[in-house]
């Protein structure tokens, strides 16, 4: 994927941020990575379209998160969503190791005031 906009979207009602590569509204499959974490790809590209981080404040406090649903899929899906969280733009967000994920605070990203709307 070349460099395209990336969209940062965080709700505090919800406490999530959507992130969204390129242009908004793009169809893909959805692929649940744990309990908080979702990735959204281009099935035919292997593009990454998107991802959602759930309870988002408290997962970038924890250290080492599990892919817990990573088990369920197929030994051919795991090659095609590994290959994808290791490359740009979804390594920019999460730090995939294995089986274990990190996640990159957005407030590393210059000119985002999410960290204002995350204390408020």
């Amino acid at each position: 994927m070349d460099k395209q906009a990336i969209s940062i979207d965080y709700y505090p009602e919800g406490d999530m941020l959507s992130v969204t590569f390129g242009t908004i509204g793009r169809k893909g499959r959805g692929f649940e990575l744990n309990e908080n974490i979702y990735i959204r790809i281009d099935p035919e590209t292997r593009d990454p379209l998107g991802l959602t981080l759930l309870s988002y404040s408290k997962l970038i406090k924890m250290k080492k998160l599990s892919l817990s649903f990573w088990n369920e899929l197929s030994e051919e899906m795991q090659h095609i969503l590994f290959s994808i969280l290791k490359r740009y733009p979804v390594n920019m967000f999460l730090n995939v190791k294995k089986d274990v994920i990190d996640i990159q605070p957005v407030s590393s990203f210059p000119n985002t005031p999410l960290q204002e709307l995350i204390a408020a």
